[in-house]
Formats: C-alpha cells, sequence, structure tokens
C-alpha cells in the first residue's frame, strides 16, 4: 500500500445531509439504523468517507484493465474475507473508450466465498463472460458464458468495430448489501433468510432458488423494514479482488490487485455504507441524478456542453442523453454514505477523484530487441465517466459537433476543482473517432518540465542519463494527452511498434527515446493544478532466445504506476 495514496475525506451528515432522516428509503439508497442488523432494520450507516488501498479488501473495488484481444483472456476473483456474512455484489464491465457499459450483474457471495470468471472473445467476435463457478449470479451466468452488449456503444460504427470495442475495459465491483447468516428470519424469527438458504453452498454447490432471489433482487426495496426483512443489511465491505491476463497462444500472463476502496467511520475505522441495491432490471429510474452523476443518464438541464474550471454548467441539456435504468445503478457515484441527491452524487464522485488523482506517474519500460521486449502503459480513469463522455447522437462514426461532449459538475461547481472541463477536454482533431474508432473525449494537460519548458514527461535510461520529452504536439503548445476512459501508451521505437497487449481500442504512441530506462509523467492542469485520477501499470512482455525446445520462453511483467499525490 502506498501511504501517499490512503486519505480519508470526511463529511458530517450535519453538513450535507441537509434535512434527510436516516433509513429514509430513496428508491434504492437507504441510510440503515439499529445498533444491528435485524429483521426490521439494515444496521446503522457510520460511515463518513472512503481510503483508498493498492488491495483490499474494501467495498469498491476497480480492475483498471481487461482484454479479449489477440487470443488473450482476463480472469477475475472476488474474495468474500467475511466469513459472517454474504454479499451482494453489483460488477459491471465498461468499454475503453467512452466508459459504457457493457455487461452488468449480480454476483451473491456467501461468507468466505470466492467467484471466479473470465472474459475471452466469442466466436462473433464480442468480448464474452465464461465461468465454472458455483455461486449464485443474477441474472444466472450460465456455464456456457454470456455475450458483452454493444446497446450503449456508438450505433454509427460497424458490427466489427462494435465488436472490438468489447474487447478493451476496466471493471467495477461494489458491495451493495449484506447477507446476514444469523438465524432471526421467518414467522418464529429462528431461521436463516430465505435469500441467505438459497446462496448458501451445499455440498459445493449454492441452490440459487429462483424464487428467492427474484423476491430479493427484481423489485425495489422501498423502506428499511422491507429490505431487512428480504435477508439484507448496510455494507461492511470486506470483499478483495485479484485479476490476471492470459495470452494463450503466446504463453505469457500478466496479474495484478484490484484498487480497493473503504468506507470508514470518523475514527478511520472500516464501517457500515448506505444500502445501494438496486433492482436487476431495465424499468426506468425516476430523477437519476440522485443516484449518478453520469452526464449521460442524468435529468435535462442537470448536465452541459460546456463547463469552467469552477465547475459551472453551460449549454444545459434539454433531456436526458440516455434513459436511466434500475440495471444502470448502483454506479461509482451513487451516495455510498450520503442521503441520495443530485449534490451527493456528485460529491462522491468528487471525493473517488480525489483519492486517486496523482500529479507524477513514474515507471520502468523495455524495447530491448535482442529479447523482443515490448511495453505498454496503461492509464484507466476510473471516475471519467461522471465528468464527462461523448454524447453518440451529435456525432457520426467519423465526426463529432462542438456539442458532443456532455459535462457533469464534479466535484460540485466551486473554485479550480475540476479534473475535466471545456478548457482541458476536446475532441481529437474535431472528430470523435480515430482510425480505430475510439471515443476521443481527450483530457488535455500542457505542464511544465525542464527549466520551464513545457515537457510532460522526462525520461532516463538505466544509467540515469536524462532526457526530456513531450507527447502530442497540439498548436504551438506540447500536452499530455489522455483519450477514453482508458488510455495505453505503447512505448516503441516507432508507431507501428508491437503492443504488449496487442491493444486497438485507447491507445497512442509514444518513442521510448532509450531501449530500456524509465520515466516521469506529470499529468497536472496548468489551471487548477490538480492531477488526474488514474490507476495503472507498466505491462512488458519479453522472450528468452536461449529458451530449449518444449520450454516456454516468453515471459510478462506487470509493475503498478509509481504514484505521487
Amino acid at each position: 500500500m502506498n501511504p501517499q495514496r490512503c486519505h480519508l475525506f470526511l463529511r458530517p451528515a450535519a453538513v450535507l445531509g441537509g434535512l434527510a432522516l436516516a433509513g429514509l428509503a430513496q428508491a434504492a439508497v437507504i441510510q440503515g439504523t439499529g445498533s444491528a442488523p435485524s429483521s426490521v432494520s439494515l444496521g446503522a450507516t457510520d460511515a463518513v468517507g472512503f481510503t483508498m488501498a493498492d488491495s483490499g479488501p474494501g467495498h469498491i473495488l476497480v480492475v483498471p484493465y481487461f482484454t479479449a484481444q489477440n487470443g488473450q483472456g482476463s480472469v477475475l476473483h472476488l474474495v468474500n474475507t467475511d466469513v459472517n456474512n454474504g454479499k451482494v455484489m453489483k460488477l459491471r464491465y465498461r468499454g475503453a473508450g467512452n466508459g459504457d457499459t457493457l455487461l452488468d450483474f449480480l454476483v451473491l457471495l456467501s461468507p468466505g466465498d470466492v467467484w471466479t470468471a473470465a472474459v475471452v472473445a466469442g466466436g462473433d467476435g464480442r468480448a464474452q463472460l465464461i465461468t465454472a463457478d458455483r455461486s449464485c449470479t443474477y441474472p444466472n451466468i450460465a456455464h456456457t458464458g454470456v455475450s458483452f452488449n454493444t446497446a450503449r456503444l456508438n450505433p454509427t460504427l460497424s458490427d466489427a468495430d462494435k465488436a472490438n470495442h468489447t474487447r478493451e475495459g476496466s471493471i467495477e465491483a461494489m458491495v451493495v448489501a449484506d447477507m446476514p447468516s444469523a438465524s432471526m428470519y421467518g414467522s418464529a424469527t429462528n431461521a436463516a433468510s430465505s435469500l441467505f438458504t438459497a446462496i448458501k453452498q451445499v455440498n459445493g454447490t449454492a441452490p440459487c432458488t429462483t424464487a428467492a432471489l427474484d423476491a430479493t433482487l427484481l423489485t425495489d426495496a422501498t423502506s428499511e423494514a422491507a429490505a431487512a426483512s428480504r435477508g439484507l443489511a448496510t455494507p461492511t465491505g470486506g470483499v478483495g479482488g485479484s485479476w490476471y491476463i492470459i495470452d494463450v497462444p503466446g504463453t505469457t500472463t500478466f496479474a495484478g490487485s484490484a484498487t480497493a476502496f473503504k468506507a470508514v467511520n470518523a475514527a478511520g475505522k472500516n464501517a457500515r455504507g448506505n444500502f445501494v441495491l438496486f433492482p436487476q432490471s431495465n424499468d426506468p429510474v425516476s430523477e437519476p441524478e440522485r443516484f449518478t452523476a453520469d452526464p449521460l443518464l442524468v435529468s435535462a438541464g442537470l448536465a452541459g456542453r460546456t463547463k469552467d474550471a469552477s465547475g459551472n454548467l453551460s449549454n444545459l441539456t434539454t433531456a436526458p442523453v440516455i434513459t436511466a435504468r434500475f440495471s444502470d445503478l448502483p454506479d461509482l457515484s451513487t451516495p455510498y454514505y450520503l442521503p441520495a441527491s443530485a449534490l451527493n452524487a456528485r460529491i462522491t464522485a468528487g471525493d473517488l477523484s480525489r483519492l486517486m488523482a496523482v500529479t507524477e506517474v513514474s515507471n520502468q519500460y523495455s524495447t530491448e530487441p535482442s529479447i523482443s521486449a515490448k511495453t505498454d502503459w496503461v492509464f484507466a480513469l476510473p471516475t471519467k465517466r461522471y465528468s464527462v463522455a461523448v454524447d453518440y447522437s451529435q456525432a457520426s462514426a467519423t465526426n463529432a459537433s462542438s456539442t458532443a461532449l456532455v459535462f457533469s459538475a464534479v466535484p460540485p461547481a466551486a473554485s479550480n476543482n475540476q479534473y475535466f472541463y471545456t478548457a482541458t477536454t476536446s475532441l481529437r482533431g474535431n472528430t470523435i473517432f480515430d482510425a480505430r474508432g475510439t471515443a476521443s473525449a481527450c483530457t488535455l494537460y500542457e505542464v511544465r518540465g525542464l527549466g520551464g519548458a513545457p515537457d510532460n514527461e522526462i525520461l532516463y535510461d538505466r544509467e540515469g542519463t536524462l532526457k526530456g520529452g513531450g507527447f502530442v504536439i497540439i498548436g504551438s503548445f506540447q500536452r499530455l494527452q489522455f483519450c477514453g476512459s482508458i488510455d495505453v501508451m505503447r512505448v516503441a521505437v516507432n508507431p507501428s511498434g508491437p503492443s504488449a497487449l496487442a491493444t486497438s481500442v485507447s491507445w497512442h504512441y509514444n518513442d521510448s527515446r532509450f531501449t530500456n530506462g524509465w520515466r516521469k509523467i506529470k499529468p497536472v492542469d496548468a489551471v487548477t493544478g490538480l492531477g488526474l485520477p488514474l490507476l495503472g501499470a507498466s505491462f512488458i512482455k519479453l522472450t528468452n532466445p536461449a529458451a530449449q525446445p518444449g520450454v516456454s520462453g516468453n515471459y510478462g511483467i506487470t509493475w503498478p504506476h509509481m504514484m505521487t499525490k
């Protein structure tokens, strides 16, 4: 864990809760009451903020990158370290370009349970999720696999381009509710809930009783008592995550831990968050801005086509860009410790952004030809979608109007606290898509480096030789450019150089300058002085030319980025 990246944001309910009452249900966000969960109360929400760790366990997990490109598969493990409570997890796979939802569902972990699944390319080219795990999911993920959905992608793209956009992205996993194992339900309040009985393994397999799951997960719990009577409680976290990318044809593996966000109380200890279990249905949501800051989902007038550095929106939307559905919720902006409101959704996304924001990123790379080394740096921006997104209705497959970008005031409007706003966010070359069909809501940073020059990166070789450099020349300025919700920087000796991850959705080339070495980039906004909220790692693939026949000579290295706040 990097101690520089663990920060606590305390927000007293008396300041931000307004007149909201504890335990008041607003659709599926409920602040629990009671000294402990029971059949009538969820257990008091005592969380006041988040802390961040480079690994779990926690309440929210983010995996910065998955891929199913070029024969690769990405495997996720969710581990419930709580041996007394089951966990209802909301799992969402987002695309690398615009952060569009590709697949979302619920995973129901019993106490001490581990759930695993893999993303691979299907026969139609679309990514698909496959699992042999015997824990419950809702809807049920058949062992034959389920294909990722292209409905939220740009409708003007070809089927092949849409399929390509499903094969790279990031993962969000949230504990939305606990499932207590205590015998305190039923008419005599001396039995486990029907929900817990349905998800608890019997001889290694969970029953996953359809009636019990439907009754709990398909309809909204409109009160605390209703939610508690179903065998649910406020979430206490306790879930960790791990991932690995395996290149079967290339016999190479990359691996790492999911980044964890823990809800904590005023003393900085693990706490109960809000109950945030939404029905897994496609029913429309009334006033979705109470639960999400996503500018494409909020109601008319609550997002804008332009935004200044203080968070003031203009050119306001006249209708929601996308109709929000219950299955869209919760997301990373859903109020987890504050009452549900449009303000608090923006605060939540802003708090997570501050935890991830960094002013410097350093890591190693190699392009050593003697071992066929190739390097990709992954930069994931998990909260970008809650600040800015591309409106496909304002775009064709190759061009977009100036109104194609839609902004939300995340964090809420105030002086110099915006990570994404009109002056730093543009469409690449006045188009929405580059040659790879990538949504290009590009974030640009002019950064001062060596000797006051507009350098945004500094490079060293392994002997300490120094050289300054720059990413992209735009007009007369030298700027660092991130596009999409994920950006992969291909470090190579020329633009056609190889990619360690075979990425093809959202990437750019950067000259390696030295064959081997390390570099530092500085994604600092020149106006606000803020860094960029990001996660990621360096992925290096190499081959041992002296490997004997029958022995694999391919190797993969994953080095998490070294971050400075």
